[in-house]
């Protein structure tokens, strides 16, 4: 039995579909004797392997058919395409008026016949999405072979406006507003950090999409293009640009103030962008949690009341009303109504308070300001003041080397250092100094100690290297680089001598070489130059301190100051000890000043 084959060829398939036909063994009849229903018949079998292919491929726009013209006789293919081509969509008229003429043409063994036609051209139609369409039929006819192709035109897609570029980590961002519009608090590590001015986001404008025709004729439509909708809710700002041609390509979508993003979503796309600045609690208590415990809020933030035992982390300045007995850390400001027992305040700048009672306040850089009332506290910072028309300190410890107290009544015992601190801090300047400069000296005697046996070793590897006169130059570069250690031309030299001559000696240079270059790149100058500048910057705030003390002395109040000078760490007496003596009031005005050629000077009014 002889195989009949048919094979068709469309994009989206793996490869060609192959059929297996079995036939009577016969001798090939012409085809105007063959009987009218065997051609039915093959004509039915061939067009449903074409069909059979053709619903399998994806691609609308084009499709290929390959039949073999040994197994198929040209009537029957004839036949089979004309009632493929219904199948299909395809009006094939002219495609079988043509092939009616190309098939019984003489063909010689190793040539092929070539057609190409337009069956539908819109070129001369007005509207310009639509001229750009055609459909053009191939056929490649060989004495064995028909390959036929129809290609129509692939439509040019709509693309929506989109996020073209991000400049921040957007998908880990949770940016979903919760339904106050406050945000999820224990996510706050989360949201991302930007700065005015910053890009957010590159928009790409939409871009409308034109027709396309398929391989049946059939024009493809294609969506209308959207625009990208965001809802600029505040802090974000649009800017246009503009290409070379004039031409907008987009848009820059900008922090115009530095804080957090907040993105709104909706069915995963972003649909609103806002930049906030400022956090606003109204209670933070268990219903929240603690912010910043294991991450820092990076923006400001505005508490209404802060319960015990809780405590808020922040990059930017806080305000709260009332602290009851939670803590608060900022690396900006922090300005709180009432502080109540327990709680604690730290502030990179200034801190600012009406009430705070049995508290720890402490200022690293700034100012702590109190405005009404302090009990029971402690306070450290670089400068304490209190200029209102009247205030009350009872029972309080301030560490400053600026004091400024007006106006204030002065209950209980009050105890005041005086630029403890900062001469603490020059002490562990002039303790360090101490131990670079005993460094210093025990370096500078291990390098001599090495020098010598560097020499020492050089000189025995020069008279080993005077039997080689190839090395002669050598040594006497490496000879004039030890006068400037210069270890880049010593490292060189010695990789060539040990290339060479790689002996025990070279060996014991190069190490002892590596050791005095360790030494020698020690930042010893860099280290002494760095704690220079920190003790000319001490010196500079020691002789700036002031301390004044205006006000009533209550019945039963003492005040007490120390000053910065210590003998084995700690203060032995107050410099000055003032006792209400009276029944009634007292008022006093003490003004103290430091100067380094005559130390502290302590004037009483």
């Amino acid at each position: 039995m002889e195989p009949l084959l048919g094979y068709v060829s469309c994009p989206g398939t793996d490869k060609p579909v192959l059929k297996d036909f079995q036939m009577k063994p016969q001798n090939p009849l012409p085809e105007k004797a063959m009987a009218k229903d065997r051609l039915q018949d093959k004509a039915d079998i061939l067009e449903n392997n074409l069909f059979s292919a053709v619903s399998k491929q994806r691609d609308k726009i084009n499709i290929h058919f390959k039949i073999s013209r040994e197994q198929f006789p040209d009537a029957v293919i004839l036949k089979a395409l004309s009632q493929l081509f219904p199948r299909i969509n395809i009006k094939g008229n002219i495609i079988l008026l043509l092939l009616g003429k190309m098939l019984p043409r003489t063909i010689p063994k190793d040539n092929q016949l070539k057609t190409k036609k337009h069956l539908l051209n819109f070129a001369e139609t007005e509207s310009p999405d639509l001229s750009r369409l055609k459909l053009t039929l191939e056929v490649v006819l060989t004495s064995k072979l028909l390959l036929l192709a129809l290609k129509g035109t692939p439509e040019i897609p709509s693309q929506d406006g989109t996020i073209s570029k991000a400049f921040f980590d957007h998908a880990a961002c949770p940016g979903m507003l919760l339904k106050n519009g406050g945000i999820d608090y224990k996510e706050i590590n989360k949201y991302p950090i930007v700065k005015e001015g910053d890009n957010l986001f590159f928009i790409a404008p939409e871009s409308q999409g034109k027709p396309g025709m398929g391989y049946d004729g059939r024009i493809i439509q294609v969506p209308k293009a959207l625009p990208l909708e965001f809802n600029l809710n505040g802090g974000v700002e649009r800017v246009d640009t503009q290409d070379n041609e004039g031409k907008n390509p987009g848009y820059f979508l900008k922090a115009s103030k530095t804080g957090v993003v907040l993105l709104t979503r909706t069915d995963s796309l972003i649909t609103g962008i806002e930049i906030s600045d400022e956090l606003d609690v109204k209670r933070l208590d268990y219903s929240t949690g603690n912010i910043g415990t294991h991450f820092i809020c990076p923006i400001s933030m505005k508490i209404d009341t802060i319960c015990g035992g809780f405590k808020i982390r922040a990059r930017g300045m806080v305000e709260a009303n009332i602290l009851e007995g939670g803590e608060v850390e900022t690396d900006r400001r922090a300005h709180v109504q009432t502080i109540e027992p327990g709680s604690k305040v730290t502030a990179q700048e200034d801190i600012v308070f009406h009430f705070a009672r049995n508290a720890v306040l402490t200022s690293k850089t700034g100012c702590i300001r109190i405005l009404d009332e302090l009990m029971d506290s402690t306070l450290f910072s670089r400068s304490i003041s209190f200029e209102k028309n009247k205030g009350t300190l009872t029972n309080n410890i301030l560490d400053a080397e600026k004091i400024l107290l007006k106006n204030i009544y002065f209950c209980g015992k009050n105890t005041l250092y005086f630029g403890r601190r900062l001469f603490a801090e020059r002490q562990v300047i002039l303790d360090s100094r101490e131990k670079l400069e005993k460094k210093m000296l025990s370096s500078d005697e291990k390098e001599k100690e090495l020098m010598e046996s560097f020499h020492h070793q050089l000189k025995r590897l020069t008279r080993a290297l005077k039997s080689n006169p190839l090395l002669l130059e050598n040594i006497k570069t490496l000879i004039l680089a030890t006068r400037t250690m210069d270890f880049d031309i010593l490292d060189r030299e010695l990789e060539i001598i040990g290339k060479l001559m790689n002996t025990k000696e070279v060996s014991a240079i190069k190490k002892r070489l590596e050791t005095l270059k360790e030494i020698k790149n020690k930042p010893f100058k860099e280290q002494a130059e760095e704690l220079n500048k920190k003790m000319d910057r001490t010196n500079q705030r020691i002789s700036a301190m002031t301390l004044t003390i205006e006000g009533l002395l209550r019945r039963a109040g003492t005040i007490e100051i120390y000053t910065g000078a210590v003998e084995n760490g700690l203060p032995q007496k107050p410099e000055v000890f003032i006792e209400s003596e009276r029944d009634e009031d007292t008022f006093i005005k003490i003004d103290c000043t430091y100067n380094t050629h005559h130390g502290f000077k302590i004037t009483r009014h």
